[in-house]
């Protein structure tokens, strides 16, 4: 059965990216998959489009959890034409430097999601109560079919509770769904080590956290700047040339 790959689009900031996105797992996945993007625009025959039921408890300009449109893929029934029971996330600003073949070999009694290393741990904690300085990045999950329902069932019986108080998904993450006091004991299990690392954080405090660099033995660059004060395009960085 083949392995299914997801990435999620709306509006028109990364409308662009499905493409290349496609074309970088085509060159460094080696296995069999089936590719499909989650979008309000359904155009290819890749696109699937988006439920919107959770959509009237969102507050624009209140909260930040826009990202939470993710978490419908979790619920994989509301897709039926998507078969088969692995399941592989990915963001559409990131870059792939190496084969992912090994994000589909991870022991999968519980589903994974990236564990920023980039961060100060005791930061982390220190700012739990303040719905800030999470450790999780959502950009990578992996997960097999019905892993993730309850997290699903979760929002879907709570949006609106859910939408007000978690100022983003990653925050929601790490309050309901891990333990950052004993981080291999939580429902969702952390990425290991140089897998993912991100161009303007850094890869791995407090050692290595020089920013806007390329680390090609790594599998993952994470570009989201949304605590940047200027956007940059992907597209027109020029240390990805070629690479991208």
């Amino acid at each position: 059965m083949k392995k299914n790959i997801l990435c999620v689009s709306w509006g028109n900031k990364y409308k662009d990216y499905v493409e290349k996105l496609k074309t970088q797992l085509d060159k460094h996945c080696s296995y069999d998959f089936n590719f499909y993007c989650l979008t309000d625009n359904p155009q290819n025959k890749y696109d699937i489009q988006l439920p919107t039921h959770w959509d009237k408890h969102f507050i624009p300009k209140k909260n930040a959890f826009w990202a939470y449109r993710k978490c419908y893929m979790f619920y994989e029934d509301l897709f039926p034409s998507i078969e088969g029971d692995e399941f592989l996330f990915l963001d559409l600003d990131i870059l792939i430097h190496n084969s992912i073949d090994s994000l589909f070999e991870l022991d999968m009694k519980k589903p994974w999601i990236v564990r920023g290393w980039w961060n100060n741990i005791e930061n982390c904690k220190k700012n739990f109560s303040k719905f800030s300085s999470t450790p999780l990045n959502s950009s990578v999950i992996r997960w097999n079919r019905g892993q993730l329902k309850k997290i699903y069932n979760e929002i879907n019986q709570n949006s609106e509770f859910i939408f007000f108080t978690y100022p983003t998904i990653d925050n929601y993450f790490n309050h309901r769904w891990y333990n950052i006091h004993d981080e291999e004991s939580g429902f969702l299990n952390p990425l290991p080590k140089k897998i993912v690392y991100s161009w303007y954080k850094g890869n791995m405090y407090p050692n290595d956290m020089q920013e806007k660099v390329l680390r090609k033995d790594h599998m993952i660059c994470l570009f989201n700047n949304s605590t940047k004060d200027v956007y940059e395009h992907m597209h027109e960085i020029s240390e990805l040339n070629g690479l991208y």
